[in-house]
Parts: C-alpha cells; sequence; structure tokens
C-alpha cells in the first residue's frame, strides 16, 4: 500500500512537470559586490547518480516548478526514494571511498576493534573516522557492541552472538586477556592466583572480573570458603576455538 501511494504521487508530480516548467522563469544575478577572503576550493567531481535523488529532483524543480517542492517533501517523508532502490545503490558505492573501504576490511580483519585503536591502526583522525563509521552503519555495513564504556566494532554479518562479540571486545584489553587464558587453562582460579599469574593487584583483578561477570563471561562459585572463578559454558567453547588461530586475532 506504501508503495502504491508514493507511486501514484510520482505519478501526479511528473504530469504536472511539463505545464508548470512552461510558465515559470528566473534570473540570477549577483548578490552585491561580495568578495570572498580567501582563495576557491577545489571541489571533487562525482557522478550523477552518486548526488542524492532529493538534491536532484529539487533542483530541477528549482528552476522549473518550485510550486511542487511541497509535493516532492511528502513523497520523500513516505521513503519513495526506497522504492527506486536508492540506498541498494548508495550502499555499493559506500565502499568505492578508499578510506572507507580501509575502514571496513580492517574492522573485518579485527572484529570488535576499538575506536582508538582503529584510528591508530589506519592513521585516521576520530572526527574523520566517526564519520565514516557513520556512514557504514547507516548502511548496516558494520555493527557496533559496547562494553563497559568500552565500544567494539563488527562486520555487520551476524557472525557472532551477543556474548561472543562482547568476549571479543574484552581481549582486547592485555590484563582481561590473560584473565581469560588462565580460566581457560586453570578452570576455577582464585582472585589471588589471578592476581599472581598477571603480577597485579588484587584489587585490579576484582575490576576485571567484575566485569567479565556481569557479561556473562565469567562465572563465579563458592568453594570451602573460597570464591573461584570459570569461563561460562559458550564463553570457554567459543575462547577455545580460538586460542590456536585467534591470540594473533585479539590483538588490535
Amino acid at each position: 500500500m506504501r508503495r502504491r501511494t508514493a507511486a501514484v504521487l510520482l505519478i501526479i508530480l511528473l504530469t504536472a512537470l511539463p505545464a508548470s516548467a512552461a510558465a515559470t522563469g528566473y534570473t540570477v544575478s549577483p548578490a552585491g559586490n561580495y568578495v570572498p577572503d580567501r582563495p576557491p576550493q577545489d571541489m571533487t567531481p562525482i557522478e550523477w547518480w552518486q548526488v542524492p535523488p532529493q538534491v536532484l529532483i529539487t533542483s530541477l524543480l528549482i528552476g522549473t516548478a518550485p510550486e511542487l517542492l511541497v509535493v516532492v517533501n511528502v513523497l520523500f517523508l513516505l521513503n519513495v526514494w526506497l522504492f527506486f532502490g536508492y540506498r541498494r545503490i548508495a550502499k555499493r558505492a559506500a565502499l568505492e571511498h578508499e578510506t572507507r573501504t580501509a575502514i571496513y576490511d580492517h574492522i573485518r580483519a579485527h572484529p570488535g576493534i576499538r575506536l582508538g585503536t582503529l584510528a591508530e591502526d589506519l592513521g585516521i583522525n576520530r572526527g574523520t573516522l566517526r564519520y565514516h563509521l557513520g556512514k557504514l552503519q547507516e548502511f548496516a555495513m558494520i555493527a557496533s557492541t559496547a562494553v563497559g564504556g568500552q565500544t567494539g566494532y563488527f562486520e555487520n554479518r551476524q557472525k557472532y552472538s551477543t556474548l561472543e562479540e562482547k568476549v571479543l571486545i574484552h581481549l582486547k584489553n592485555p590484563n582481561t586477556r590473560e584473565i581469560l587464558f588462565t580460566l581457560l587453562e586453570s578452570p576455577g582460579a582464585s582472585r589471588p592466583e589471578l592476581a599472581e599469574r598477571l603480577g597485579i593487584t588484587a584489587s585490579s583483578v576484582s575490576w576485571h572480573l567484575q566485569r567479565l561477570k556481569g557479561d556473562g563471561v565469567v562465572l563465579r562459585e563458592k568453594e570451602r570458603g573460597d570464591v573461584r572463578y570459570t569461563l561460562s559454558g559458550e564463553a570457554a567453547a567459543f575462547f577455545g576455538e580460538r586460542t590456536g588461530a585467534g591470540a594473533a586475532g585479539a590483538d588490535g
């Protein structure tokens, strides 16, 4: 029904265009004696199909039938451009940008990578990086998951479960990664044992364990008055599969 309504409105718009165009004309002249205070910047040419449809149609109507601009705005509010497959075209064109392609490929190679590491690895400032990440997310090419205030980025192929994504993000922290390795090799380790193994304070170990427990990665159990920690079943299975070739993939 939505597409049918949009199609009917578009037909009305196209029918009205010739009559309106014949009766409308404009003369454009400079606005005063304004002189720019800096030399003009070089523009990067793009193909016509890379221009959003709303801009193309609006530019046409400004010079031919400005009274139909309201109708056009209504059409775009109804998402009529989706009917023409614009988003599919734009999604294919998204990776034609060299920087964006590099970001996408790096995320695929390093699932769960954080913003700061991504910026450092690719030598891109964070403002530019956030812009391109936003574009990739807009076209559902990447997804993000937050863990303890840290956001990790993934290729949006539903390749990992929510818990697996959290494990991958936790692996980016060296101390947390060492805790996971230790619990995989020695299930039921205590906090003092982990602190001795990592060479950090017991309070620091507690902080890492609290985050891992909150995300369902680690289980806390009491055994004869002692508190012991183990990996959850899903975390142990996933992490175990990645320890052989995944240790290098955890870096980043």
